[in-house]
């Protein structure tokens, strides 16, 4: 459950509005996803973008950690077929504060689980980075207004 902290967080950033348009502008058939994308040159995205990730070659996921005082933000990103989840995590003093996809915290916030959001699909590395760009502003405002 989301606690008022976090909910306040989430509100003031507009996460489920975002979320919502980000989706939107990445819903593409999933027929023509880009599935076949190299990790390596997502890594080099994402780096790109101003992020460190590693890749997790068992689960297939890219996973970026950031340290920034006694908090530690986790983001995973998983483009399995070419569709893109977004999980985050939060931990304070190494207590886990909050963490899911993107689509569990926006029905924990709105209490709708029957106005699932479809999760973005990409097509080639540029919209990737785009979708990527996108998403990495909604994680950096999270951020700041979560340590406020």
């Amino acid at each position: 459950m989301i606690d008022k902290h976090n909910k306040y967080t989430f509100e003031k950033i507009k996460f489920i509005e975002r979320y919502k348009n980000l989706a939107t502008k990445y819903q593409f058939n999933v027929s023509e996803s880009f599935e076949d994308y190299e990790s390596n040159q997502v890594v080099k995205i994402i780096s790109e973008l101003g992020y460190e990730s590693s890749f997790n070659k068992k689960e297939k996921f890219f996973k970026i950690t950031e340290t920034q005082n006694d908090y530690k933000f986790q983001y995973v990103i998983s483009l399995k077929y070419g569709v893109a989840e977004f999980i985050w995590s939060v931990w304070e003093n190494s207590e886990l504060r909050i963490g899911g996809t993107w689509g569990i915290l926006k029905e924990q916030l709105d209490g709708l689980e029957n106005d699932k959001v479809r999760k973005p699909v990409f097509r080639n590395y540029e919209e990737l980075k785009e979708l990527l760009a996108d998403a990495f502003l909604i994680y950096e405002d999270f951020k700041r207004e979560y340590m406020n």
